[in-house]
């Protein structure tokens, strides 16, 4: 495994990446979620880059998203989301991985990955963020599934506030 200074924030939507990668970026370099870039890209200029128009671009624009930030990234980073992420939309979507899954085996991470679980009580959907809290959940066992099978130890971020979910991933990533 890889002992590159790149670590991830795992998880299914909404369960509050986001939230804690803001809290933590003053502490690291962090790199924010590339799905919700390329969405938002595909909205403004009526792409059609989504996950209900063209599955198959919207995991290839991820990807090559994903690879650039991979690629552009110096010292200790934080990923909101990471590269075997793009192995669940494959598998949510039923497109072939074959690409996603030697980008997922050229490019690691840290071996320990923390991974946010679904939680209900701060769950909202938004322009972005169209499933149900019970789709979120499966993608969620997804993305898990992705992980592991991509040789990653998950440690799960307890739900905390978000100072104390900053103050859990601080910890760890500083031993």
């Amino acid at each position: 495994m890889s002992s590159n200074p790149f670590y991830v924030l795992a998880g299914p939507p909404g369960a509050g990446k986001t939230t804690l990668l803001e809290q933590i970026s003053d502490e690291i370099e962090t790199v924010p979620e590339y799905a919700r870039r390329v969405l938002a890209h595909e909205r403004r200029t009526g792409g059609r880059a989504t996950g209900d128009q063209d599955q198959a671009l919207f995991v290839a624009r991820m990807l090559d998203l994903a690879l650039s930030d991979y690629q552009s990234a110096v010292g200790p980073t934080l990923f909101d989301r990471g590269l075997p992420d793009l192995l669940a939309f494959c598998a949510h979507y039923g497109l072939p991985d074959n690409r996603v899954h030697a980008a997922v085996q050229a490019h690691r991470y840290r071996q320990a990955v923390f991974f946010l679980p679904a939680w209900k009580e701060i769950y909202s959907t938004d322009d972005e963020r169209l499933l149900d809290f019970a789709g979120a959940e499966a993608f969620g066992e997804l993305i898990r599934t992705a992980y592991e099978q991509s040789g990653y130890d998950l440690i799960e971020v307890p739900k905390a506030s978000p100072h104390e979910r900053a103050a859990f991933v601080l910890e760890r990533i500083s031993r």
